[in-house]
């Protein structure tokens, strides 16, 4: 390649990737969205779950802390294959009053207003075997545990194979 045959001033286009063009600076541009930025300002607490499968039992256990038993919801899907566990809580602290700044021991004093809002949903897949008539929840200290028993491999369906009709008129 001769170096005197380069044009400095107008570079050769953007590389090609399977007709497309390579955007250089593609990956960093959804983060300049500033709905993708509000969305990662938001904390939100990742509830410690657990879940364990002996063959004949399926246990999940969730840590709700702040969450009140009234607060909590589980669902069943209506083909009985998910399994949806959700909370959601709302506390508000009011602030301290004005005038209340002047009195002894106001110091102890919340002087702001606050409002606390979570929320969670988590849905589990169950297993084909899975005895949903028989699924049970307790809540106890801030942990809730459910427990769904398996009938175990002999309650399967066992699988079969279906005939095919020929509806061809000429073969008939």
């Amino acid at each position: 390649m001769d170096l005197f045959a380069l044009d400095l001033f107008n570079p050769p286009s953007a590389p090609q990737r399977r007709g497309r063009t390579v955007d250089p600076w593609g990956l960093w541009r959804p983060m300049t969205d500033p709905s993708w930025v509000q969305s990662m300002s938001v904390w939100q607490p990742h509830s410690a779950v657990s879940r364990s499968d002996d063959g004949k039992m399926l246990n999940i256990r969730f840590e709700t802390p702040g969450f009140s038993r009234d607060r909590l919801n589980i669902e069943l899907s209506d083909d009985h294959t998910l399994l949806t566990v959700s909370g959601a809580m709302r506390k508000e602290t009011p602030a301290a009053d004005g005038d209340a700044a002047a009195e002894p021991g106001a110091a102890q004093r919340n002087p702001w207003a606050s409002v606390e809002e979570r929320q969670f949903s988590q849905s589990y897949r169950l297993p084909r075997d899975a005895n949903v008539e028989a699924i049970k929840a307790d809540y106890e200290h801030g942990v809730l545990a459910i427990s769904v028993p398996t009938k175990g491999a002999e309650a399967l369906p066992e699988k079969r194979t279906i005939a095919i009709e020929d509806k061809d008129p000429a073969k008939a």
